[in-house]
């Protein structure tokens, strides 16, 4: 008598890869790692930087950023120098934050993640962009009362 070991060798194996599979992320704390996957940061740019994701910042402040970050990767023109200032009107902060602590650190995430730069994200941009520029910034959540870099109300 042979006995058939395919089966249950089979569920053994399909239970170990399961256990050694990476956990599905939940939302929540991903954008405080030192390196940040490009899986965590393509949820909260469709989801929001909200809470501790949003490190501290505006909500609307990181969806500007973000969205800033993510004309650079994918190639959508806006004059830079003009937008920090429309940033500084509306957020306050200064040059290096808008630049380098916002728009350059999303745009550096944006390009970790593989097929960013979709149809439907250059289109977002085509219309979101244009409208930052003119001064109009989309309220995506609740402004915090202070931000991190400033003791000034937002």
């Amino acid at each position: 008598m042979r006995l058939d070991l395919r089966l249950p060798l089979s569920i053994v194996a399909a239970a170990l890869m399961a256990a050694c599979a990476a956990p599905p992320y939940r939302g929540v704390g991903g954008m405080t790692a030192y390196d940040i996957k490009p899986e965590v940061y393509a949820y909260h740019y469709e989801h929001g930087f909200t809470g501790v994701d949003a490190m501290g910042w505006d909500p609307n402040l990181q969806f500007a950023w973000s969205r800033l970050g993510a004309a650079k990767t994918c190639g959508v023109p806006f004059d830079e120098q003009a937008m920090l200032a429309q940033l500084i009107s509306r957020f306050g902060h200064d040059r290096l934050a808008h630049g380098m602590n916002g728009v350059d650190f999303h745009h550096l995430q944006s390009q970790r993640v593989p097929g960013f730069c979709s149809d439907a994200r250059l289109a977002e941009l085509r219309a979101v962009v244009p409208a930052m520029a003119a001064g109009r910034f989309e309220q995506r959540s609740a402004a915090p009362a202070r931000s991190p870099a400033s003791s000034k109300p937002v």
